[in-house]
């Protein structure tokens, strides 16, 4: 290698240190004048620069960098001696530096960077050497060939298609009840119908399908399931089974038959199920008494309602547990409390042949694939007092005109009573009406609520004109200046239709009505008629509305709550059945003025118009006459006959259809049920 030493002008080239790659140093010995040496120097090889950069023989072409040291097989670069220490040898050695084209201050000057020594050329007798270039790409093109059919095998074995997907989606739609999507994820025909058959017959209201662990082998696959199905009016039954799947395709699917369904099922076979009712509940008064018996009094009858045995029509409707002749509550609270009266069945689940599910349950030689244990049927509790019922029933008994009478309990809202006369239709529950004057009792409420106070007069003429239309009392009677309790006490029309017109308005009025329970239904526990106030739409109606008129239609139950929440300070909501507990009964509504109302409501019985009804005791009440009809011209309007009120924890509600006025008529029949107690 040719290998050369720069030296400075007048030089001898120094011996080299041991040891490849040396560098050698100022040993640190003092310079010729006795001094030490102002820096260490450190020496460099280099290349001539006509020398160019050899061939790497070991990479077969120029190197990427710049190497230094000799090539390969040239054993081990001894490199020179330094100079002589001394001050003249270090000058003569910095002299021959190049300096840079602005020296700067003594001291200071630049050096340029060292030149990286080369490897030399390769003898001329080397073997050629082949490019690396080209052994690059070929091994780069293997390995990514390789990459990519690894890659697309793993694509294709994860991405594949998995029995566990098929199944779990089978699973989930059963449970959905969606048995097209499992008609589209099985093989074979009908499957929807099979299991739209088996739903039917067994009355599935719900299904929770639970897999197992999914086996494959190949092409075939099987997954067990758990299978809890809820049937209607029988229980849950739960059974083991298992689906079978295969790949067509490329597709997973499940291999249906009718065993996958159940397995104890075969070709052309289905399930149905037969049933046994138990003891069926009571309906029981207040205190424990039967109430549904035969020889139960019409009221009482219409309350609870009856049994008798199901017909070939009923069947749609009562589902599979049932068989025409099974008994079936019909009305009342038997109908609206059937489930919990009846039970359940004794309930078999039976292999049957699908074409013959019919008939089916008649086959003792059918093989049984599960049993649910009936449950006996549990009694209901109302609120009915036995003995206020009888002495509602005595009161009105004797009575020509349809007459209903409704008692209850201020203090917790429970029907005590309901009597009707004559049967067939429960009046009492059912019927509406217009309340004529017992709905004052709201609309003085809606009168203090607006700021009338008991201490304020009023005027009682003849007649009165709200909104061009002529008002009257009844009989005619003119009271001229009255207190507020006078008023009520007389039933004035006319002194309360005007300070109804000057005071109040549609809303305000509402707002009373709905107070009192009213525009909302009566949760009793069996249907009953809803009380029902259209808000006014004029200033005539209003005035109309607020005697009881107009548009107003209630029963004799609601309008029993209406005293009871006098009596009680809140409007609570009426009930019948008491075991189970009426659900989402309305909370308790405050009468602000109950204790106001309280006092006029006795002096109707002490001084107003049932002074007269044979009352004793400490009774209130407020009687009302309402209109209904068309008349002819100069004709009377046939009426209504109301009396409500309360004594004690005591409230009741009595109308006379077409009685006429409730003073003369109704209010001596409450008068007479208090008087039974």
């Amino acid at each position: 290698m040719d290998e050369r030493w720069t030296p400075e002008p007048g030089e001898t080239p120094p011996a080299p240190p041991d040891g490849p790659g040396h560098a050698a140093r100022n040993s640190g010995q003092g310079s010729g004048d006795g001094g030490p040496d102002p820096a260490p120097h450190r020496y460099r090889y280099s290349l001539p620069q006509d020398v160019a950069p050899p061939l790497d023989p070991r990479l077969g072409g120029y190197p990427d960098a710049p190497r230094t040291g000799p090539h390969p097989g040239a054993g081990p670069a001894r490199p020179p001696e330094p100079p002589a220490d001394g001050p003249a040898a270090h000058a003569a050695h910095q002299g021959a530096r190049p300096q840079s084209a602005q020296p700067g201050p003594a001291g200071d000057r630049q050096h340029t960077a060292p030149q990286p020594a080369v490897a030399p050329p390769p003898p001329p007798d080397a073997p050629p050497r082949r490019s690396r270039k080209g052994l690059v790409i070929g091994v780069t093109s293997a390995v990514v060939a390789l990459a990519l059919v690894g890659g697309g095998i793993s694509w294709y074995v994860i991405s594949r298609p998995k029995p566990e997907a098929t199944a779990s989606a089978f699973a989930d739609a059963w449970n959905e009840a969606d048995y097209a999507a499992m008609a589209d994820l099985a093989t074979g025909e009908g499957v929807a119908d099979a299991y739209t058959q088996v739903a039917e017959n067994l009355g599935v209201e719900t299904a929770e399908i639970t897999l197992g662990a999914v086996t494959a082998d190949g092409d075939t696959a099987t997954a067990p399931f758990d299978a809890t199905l809820g049937l209607r009016n029988a229980g849950e039954w739960s059974y083991e089974g298992e689906l079978p799947l295969e790949r067509v395709d490329g597709e997973w699917k499940v291999a249906f038959s009718p065993a996958v369904i159940h397995p104890e099922l075969g070709d052309g076979q289905t399930l149905v199920r037969t049933n046994e009712w138990g003891e069926r509940g009571s309906i029981l008064a207040a205190d424990g008494t039967r109430l549904d018996t035969p020889d139960a009094t019409g009221s009482i009858a219409m309350l609870t309602g009856g049994v008798s045995p199901a017909t070939e029509e009923d069947l749609a409707d009562l589902g599979p547990a049932y068989q025409v002749g099974d008994p079936v509550g019909r009305g009342g609270i038997q109908q609206a409390y059937d489930e919990r009266l009846a039970g359940t069945p004794a309930t078999s689940i039976r292999v049957a042949d699908a074409a013959q599910d019919d008939a089916a349950g008649d086959d003792a030689e059918a093989t049984e694939v599960g049993t649910i244990e009936g449950t006996p049927g549990e009694d209901v509790v109302t609120s009915i007092d036995p003995a206020v019922q009888a002495a509602a029933a005595q009161a009105i008994v004797n009575e020509d005109k349809p007459t209903a009478f409704v008692a209850v309990r201020p203090s917790t809202g429970e029907i005590l009573a309901a009597a009707n006369v004559p049967g067939g239709f429960n009046r009492a529950i059912d019927g509406r009406y217009p309340p004529g004057s017992a709905f004052k009792i709201i609309s003085y409420e809606a009168l203090f609520n607006a700021g009338m106070t008991t201490s304020d007069r009023m005027d009682c003429p003849k007649t009165a004109e709200v909104g061009g239309w002529p008002f009257k009392n009844a009989g005619d009677a003119e009271h001229g200046d009255q207190s507020v309790l006078e008023a009520f006490a007389t039933s004035c029309n006319t002194a309360l239709v005007q300070e109804v017109a000057d005071r109040l308005d549609s809303a305000s009025l509402t707002a009373a009505a709905e107070e009192f329970g009213m525009n909302a239904p009566l949760e009793i526990g069996i249907p009953s008629a809803e009380p029902s106030f259209p808000a006014p739409d004029s200033t005539t109606i209003l005035a109309a509305s607020s005697i009881g008129q107009g548009q107003i239609l209630t029963s004799p139950l609601h309008m029993a709550t209406v005293p009871a929440a006098v009596a009680d300070g809140s409007w609570r909501s009426p009930v019948l059945v008491t075991e189970p507990e009426v659900a989402d009964r309305p909370e308790p509504r405050p009468i602000q003025n109950a204790e106001a109302l309280r006092t006029m409501m006795r002096a109707v019985v002490t001084d107003g118009t049932a002074e007269d009804a044979g009352f004793t005791g400490e009774v209130h009440g407020k009687t009302g006459t309402a209109e209904f009809g068309t008349a002819e011209e100069d004709e009377e309007l046939p009426s209504h006959a109301w009396f409500v009120g309360f004594s004690g924890d005591l409230a009741f509600a009595v109308v006379v259809e077409g009685g006429g006025g409730g003073a003369k008529v109704a209010a001596p029949l409450a008068a007479d049920f208090l008087g039974n107690l």
